[in-house]
């Protein structure tokens, strides 16, 4: 009897840790699939595909998503979910492009193709702004990616600016 006790538990021990590697193993296959996502949506934008570009960034936002109603760390929740702002404002303004090429590609851009800029800015915003007001980070790995985040933002920021002068858009000027 003691044997099948000392059995029992061990098996019992055994499905816990592999459930559990289980779970982190998923975690890891998510943040990896977000940023498989994240360099897709780079490179069809590089190719000059912006439709499929802004699908490909807008499943990475979905992705950030998960991975942050899934985390416990609140420091952890904030940077993804500025990535999914992120990657939002690179999806409304790829949209905003793609509709631009598809209506013929001659200034001034239509209402529409505006408001896409204007909401990728907001998200730029949103998402400038999470990261900004960010308690002290102590963990070095996102001290990092907040910094990358910061980047693109700035990047994107100056890429937003360009598409609205060259489509003719009103100021997308959203700043306090």
């Amino acid at each position: 009897m003691n044997r099948h006790v000392t059995s029992t538990l061990a098996l019992c021990l055994l499905l816990i840790a592999i459930l559990g590697s289980l779970s982190s193993a998923q975690q890891i296959g998510k943040q990896a699939e977000m940023d498989r996502l994240e360099l897709q949506g780079e490179d069809l934008a590089a190719q000059a595909d912006p439709e499929g570009a802004a699908l490909a960034f807008g499943k990475a936002a979905m992705m950030a998503e998960l991975l942050r109603r899934d985390s416990q760390e609140p420091a952890t929740q904030r940077i993804l979910q500025a990535t999914s702002y992120l990657f939002r404002a690179q999806e409304q303004s790829l949209r905003a492009l793609a509709l631009f090429e598809l209506a013929g590609g001659t200034p001034p851009a239509s209402a529409g193709v505006c408001q896409y800029l204007i909401q990728g800015n907001q998200k730029l915003h949103h998402s400038k702004d999470l990261l900004e007001n960010t308690p002290a980070i102590a963990q070095k790995e996102i001290k990092i990616k907040r910094n990358n985040l910061l980047d693109k933002i700035q990047e994107w920021k100056i890429l937003l600016q360009g598409l609205r002068e060259d489509f003719a858009c009103p100021d997308l000027t959203i700043e306090k």
